[in-house]
């Protein structure tokens, strides 16, 4: 079994020179490298270390009598050196030191070595723009090697198109630090650049210390948050069409690109919490029904919407049932007085359905609450302030009655903050189809039936040009509905088209269509009597029950010879 190591064999095992020394200073370990270092007299057992190196001395004994590690510096072989001294303790008294030496590097190679060891890039400039150092890192960053352009003037970087402009002339002209965003054309990076002058005893710039920091990443982490926030909104305005889409399946269809867009405006100025909103659309086009969605998507859906048509309230009444009145106010006002819809509404949504019939006594005073949303009930001495969202709707040519003057410009003007056209049904035939379905299947599902439009129907009811819009659709299928005699309602729709009842359609439509339908059907009836010798054989040449064709025999007045 070999025989165990010693101290001594630790410390021959050293490269780094090692000398220790007792507490009178004399030699009592060295290994070989202190000794090529240190010299044979200083650096063998039992040597005064006073006397040998006077120079190593002077740090070892502070070491020895202040207990406390220390660090010498001395020259061998006129190289610069050093070494770190630790005091050897034994039951708490020091009874000698050990001295590790190394080369000690120069002051240009200490600072070189700082700057290179930095991970930001450092430029340093002398008080006449000449680049005296260019980190390591630096030459990563710009793609540069430092030795082309040290010794250089600094606005050769400019020159040469490496950054559009520098930082170190700013802070030269200026004698300030100064900051900016460098695009480095060589390396494509975006460097955030910090010039900071160093002045001398007379306060002029001696030096320019240039930082720079590698923000390209930190730029495209900001541009992918700003594109991942973009996506988010994206994805939210998705959601709420699709919550648009749910709530159209409800009340509200909206197939054709016209009638999208219309829902599209609406939900956006509902989200945005738009206080005043005017919807313009022929009549039956479904305003009243746009403005309850406006309410019902936007943060005002908990709080009431308050409909009132204009023309349905007598003049004299008008200012009491919008603004309110105080006891007394007239003969006959309640005994403890009443408030008025605008108040009604607050925080919600008050609709002016047909806002153009509004008396012009009361435009004024409506005007003046839509400036300060301040009102006074009708008596009432006390200003109210009351907020709530005003939509307005119109079938009326508002720029006409405004020239007329039997509607105020200024009030015009404030209804009109959005303004959102309804188009008319005959405009946006993609949704005839959903809504004779949707209404349909209401009167099914009143009724427990199960009738239904055949394609012939659909055709019936896309050429039709509506003039009294969706209204006058629904006034069809429910007409058509009652009237059919069979679950497919073909023939009471042709009917009603018609004007079976001595009239246009239920809207009033245009009697061209009709009287052409009703050519129509007296010319098929003939041709069924002529190739036909019973009403049976007729229904089934026309494809319609047995007491459709007596029916319609009878009105047209037709028989056989």
């Amino acid at each position: 079994m070999p025989a165990p190591f010693t101290d001594a064999d630790i410390v021959r095992s050293l490269a780094g020179p090692l000398l220790a020394v007792d507490a009178d200073g004399r030699v009592t370990v060295a290994n070989a490298a202190a000794k090529a270092l240190l010299g044979a007299k200083a650096a063998v057992p039992g040597a005064a270390l006073p006397l040998a190196r006077p120079d190593l001395w002077a740090g070892v004994s502070a070491c020895l009598e202040g207990g406390r590690p220390g660090c010498v510096a001395f020259d061998a072989d006129g190289r610069p050196q050093s070494g770190n001294v630790v005091p050897i303790l034994r039951d708490g008294r020091v009874v000698g030191a050990s001295i590790l030496c190394g080369e000690r590097l120069s002051a240009d190679a200490q600072l070189r070595s700082i700057l290179d060891s930095v991970s930001d890039g450092i430029w340093i400039c002398s008080g006449e723009g000449v680049i005296l150092e260019i980190n390591t890192a630096s030459e990563r960053l710009n793609s540069i090697a430092a030795k082309d352009y040290v010794g250089k003037d600094v606005a050769c970087i400019v020159a040469e198109g490496m950054v559009d402009r520098s930082v170190t002339l700013e802070v030269l002209a200026t004698g300030r630090q100064a900051s900016m965003i460098q695009h480095i054309t060589r390396s494509g990076k975006q460097l955030l650049v910090t010039g900071t002058p160093v002045l001398d005893a007379t306060g002029a710039v001696s030096l320019v210390v240039v930082n720079e920091r590698d923000v390209t990443e930190l730029n495209n982490l900001r541009q992918g948050l700003q594109n991942a926030r973009k996506v988010e909104e994206r994805y939210r305005s998705e959601l709420a069409e699709l919550s648009l889409l749910e709530l159209s399946q409800k009340d509200i269809v909206s197939h054709s690109p016209q009638m999208q867009r219309t829902m599209r405006t609406l939900l956006k100025l509902a989200q945005m919490d738009v206080s005043r909103v005017l919807l313009l659309g022929e009549s039956g086009t479904g305003k009243g029904l746009l403005a309850k969605f406006l309410h019902r998507v936007s943060p005002r859906a908990q709080k009431a919407f308050i409909q009132i048509n204009c023309p349905a309230v007598p003049e004299n009444l008008f200012e009491a049932e919008l603004f309110g009145y105080e006891k007394g106010a007239f003969t006959g006002a309640r005994e403890g007085g009443k408030a008025g819809l605008i108040e009604l509404a607050a925080g919600g949504t008050l609709f002016l359905d047909e806002v153009g019939d509004i008396p012009l006594s009361a435009q004024a005073k409506l005007l003046k609450y839509l400036d300060d949303h301040e009102l006074r009930r009708l008596g009432g001495a006390e200003a109210r302030l009351v907020e709530c969202r005003v939509v307005a709707a119109t079938n009326c040519d508002m720029d006409a009655l405004v020239e007329r003057r039997l509607f105020r410009k200024d009030l015009y003007y404030r209804l009109n903050t959005f303004l959102v056209r309804i188009a008319p049904l005959r405009e946006r035939r993609d949704d005839i189809f959903g809504l004779a379905e949707f209404y349909l299947s209401q009167q099914n599902a009143r009724h427990g039936k199960a009738k239904r439009l055949s394609l012939k129907a659909m055709r019936l009811l896309e050429a039709y040009d509506f003039p009294g819009n969706v209204r006058e659709l629904v006034s069809l299928i429910q007409k058509a509905f009652v009237m059919s005699d069979d679950d497919d309602l073909t023939e009471a729709l042709e009917e009603a088209l018609a004007g079976d009842d001595g009239g246009a359609a239920a809207g009033g439509g245009p009697r061209p269509l009709a009287e052409s339908m009703e050519q129509a059907s007296q010319r098929r009836l003939r041709e069924a009597l002529a190739a036909c010798r019973t009403t049976r054989e007729m229904a089934a040449y026309l494809g319609v029950s047995q007491a459709t064709v007596v029916r319609k025999l009878k009105r047209y007045g037709l028989h056989r010879d």
